[in-house]
């Protein structure tokens, strides 16, 4: 028989950590701005919905115990592969809806279109494109452009996945055929381990998830990670059930090859779920020389997608150990307690608030019901008294998860806590599992309200858009938000026919500040700094003044920039501008007529310039190419592409006004004189 101990434990630290806000503790509630609004709600609605189920569990005691029992009969009447099918199709239907609904099909962030950008690079049979000869025309954050390279700063399997899906028809379809996938293996995964009802629910509950319906509705390379891993999972339980030789070594194979593919796409996801895995494995292989010979082969079948990322990195990057962000961003980037690309120090206590911040996050995101996710995730803990191998190894993965990310020092989001969305097929099994309360419970009118609670909080999540929590306002706030990134570029394209054109799109004047720094070799995190804390005009003259300077390397000329910006005066950022508007000013300064036109360039209308790239071709030198060119405008140094595009017709992008503006997108446009 199992111990106990590990889940009591994680239960007592998932209880200290997500339940109790101390990550808001340790931050004078900075970490979760939005937790005492939460949790007024959960008090107010999670109280009615509690009170609801009691008072139907009074009122209509039989009734409640007659569904229940049909409400079981009917989950199991379907056979267990009707059963996969179906939740896996549902599934599969809601995510390709939602990546319309949500997203319009279009990348969404800055790290779907860099890896979108890669995946063309890919289809045009190489690793890397040539880089431009005047980059900040072209550059993005999460993009490398040195050294003769030019490619996405992520580890190559997601561009290749999301290649795949160019070849499929488009990328928008990957992640929503992963989440099928994923569905299917969790299901599969829990009827090997679990009893049925268990492993049914807890595959709905997943399925109706609004965080993995909008991961997967995404072109987050999270979808594929979790994907492997419930992959994984589910060969493992058919490792451990096997007695024959050849057996466990076929799953072996899947194993390894899950692991070693997630590892092309999250590497660390990859390595903490390869050492719970294989810890796992070690323990069960005791005694047994078959499974060691499995082990051997599952360690030969990971390492083939491995040595294909070494492979590429070798070939970007120059060494196999070193990965795209680090090379771009600097040692600083990578995992551990040290100084982080910020420029604050990454603490073991600051770790502890990340992994705090997540998991108090996770309560409002994982379902979006009126009462917060890790009460039941805390709940289905405690509740499991004789836990099974299973148990601690799910135990054991959300653990891992959470640790290992804390020593990380970015707070990542998206959709929810993103960083623990592979461990979340584990946080939903252990919500489910709080509905084992009832059988430690001898009131009937409680039993069968628990049984009530789930069903109260899903009709109230998705049939309610209002407040803190809802499932419905949730997906409404991603369809509503950024839709200029969701913009039909294509579609304009085609209605403009344009021939042979070099279009040149204004992503804002902090944009071209950005890419004009990030072209001198400062990362993305100092390109920030420097543009949110100097003066704008002071640092546009003094990135043209660096122009007629004599050459240096990049980071005599970076330094020289900033001396000369710092020089004008403490800034301040100009208030009543978006995140990726937002410029600085120093209080009381005249500005100059060039930075006074920078500044009403911005008045026509701007547009971030990564859904453009993301949409660029590349031609059979290496280069930039196709019908269409995008690039960055720059305004008066736009003819420095002259002789490169000088044989194009020229136009400007002029971003829509609102969703009513029919008016022709793309201007015709005389290129400036010498």
């Amino acid at each position: 028989m199992q111990t106990a101990l590990p889940v009591r434990v994680l239960a007592v630290v998932s209880a200290a950590m997500g339940v109790f806000p101390l990550a808001n503790a340790l931050s004078n509630g900075r970490a979760v701005p939005w937790w005492d609004l939460a949790v007024r709600e959960w008090l107010v609605r999670g109280f009615v919905v509690a009170s609801v189920a009691v008072l139907i569990a009074i009122l209509a005691s039989a009734g409640v115990d007659t569904v229940t029992t049909r409400a079981r009969a009917w989950l199991l009447r379907p056979s267990a592969r009707a059963f996969a099918l179906m939740v896996s199709l549902t599934a599969l239907t809601a995510a390709l809806v939602l990546a319309w609904y949500c997203f319009s099909g279009k990348p969404f962030t800055s790290d779907e279109m860099a890896q979108q950008w890669h995946a063309r690079i890919l289809l045009s049979g190489r690793i890397a494109a040539v880089p431009e000869q005047y980059p900040e025309f072209f550059n993005t954050a999460p993009v490398f452009d040195r050294d003769g390279r030019w490619y996405s700063q992520y580890p190559i399997g997601g561009p290749a996945l999301i290649a795949l899906g160019f070849l499929l028809g488009d990328a928008w379809l990957v992640n929503p055929l992963l989440l099928a996938v994923a569905v299917w293996q969790l299901y599969r995964f829990l009827a090997a381990t679990t009893d049925e009802v268990t492993a049914r629910v807890t595959a709905l509950l997943f399925a109706a998830s609004p965080m993995a319906l909008i991961m997967g509705a995404s072109q987050m390379n999270h979808m594929p990670a979790l994907a492997c891993c419930v992959i994984a999972l589910a060969a493992l339980a058919r490792w451990d059930r096997s007695e024959v030789d050849r057996t466990p070594t076929r799953e072996s194979v899947i194993i390894g090859l899950s692991i070693g593919v997630m590892a092309t796409v999250r590497p660390l996801d990859a390595a903490i779920v390869a050492v719970v895995i294989g810890v796992f494995q070690l323990v069960r292989a005791r005694g047994h020389r078959p499974r060691w010979r499995s082990i051997a082969t599952q360690v030969a079948a990971g390492a083939v997608p491995v040595a294909i990322l070494l492979w590429v990195n070798a070939r970007t990057t120059g060494s196999p150990l070193l990965f795209g962000y680090d090379a771009l961003n600097g040692p600083e980037h990578r995992l551990g307690f040290h100084l982080d690309p910020n420029g604050e120090m990454h603490t073991p206590m600051r770790g502890l608030m990340l992994a705090s911040g997540y998991l108090m996050r996770l309560s409002r995101y994982l379902f979006e019901w009126p009462l917060p996710a890790m009460l039941f995730i805390v709940a289905g803990l405690a509740a499991i008294r004789r836990p099974t191998r299973w148990d601690l190894l799910l135990a054991a993965l959300v653990a891992a998860f959470v640790a290992a990310y804390a020593a990380y020092w970015f707070d990542g989001f998206f959709s929810g806590p993103r960083f623990l969305f592979t461990a979340v097929p584990a946080f939903v099994y252990f919500a489910v599992r709080a509905m084992s309360l009832r059988e430690l419970i001898r009131n009937d009118v409680l039993r069968r309200a628990i049984v009530l609670l789930v069903p109260l909080c899903i009709l109230v999540s998705w049939l309610d858009a209002s407040g803190v929590s809802s499932a419905r306002g949730r997906l409404a706030l991603y369809r509503d938000q950024r839709t200029k990134l969701k913009t039909d570029i294509g579609s304009q394209v085609q209605r403009a026919r344009l021939e042979n054109a070099l279009v040149f799109v204004n992503e804002g004047w902090r944009g071209r500040l950005l890419a004009r720094l990030r072209t001198l070799g400062a990362s993305a995190f100092r390109a920030e700094r420097m543009v949110s804390g100097m003066d704008a005009c002071a640092l546009g003259a003094a990135l043209d003044a660096e122009d007629s300077l004599i050459a240096r390397t990049a980071s005599e000329r970076l330094a020289r920039v900033e001396q000369r910006a710092r020089a004008a005066g403490a800034a301040q950022l100009v208030s009543g501008l978006s995140a990726d508007q937002a410029i600085a000013i120093v209080p009381g300064s005249t500005p100059t007529p060039a930075c006074i036109a920078e500044y009403q360039r911005d008045s026509a209308g701007t547009i971030p310039y990564p859904p453009f790239l993301a949409r660029q071709e590349v031609g059979a030198d290496g280069r930039v190419g196709g019908n269409v060119v995008f690039a960055r405008d720059l305004g008066d140094r736009n003819v420095l592409l002259r002789e490169r595009f000088g044989g194009r017709r020229w136009y400007r992008y002029r971003p829509a006004a609102n969703l009513g503006d029919t008016a022709r997108a793309f201007v015709p446009y005389q290129p400036p004189t010498d």
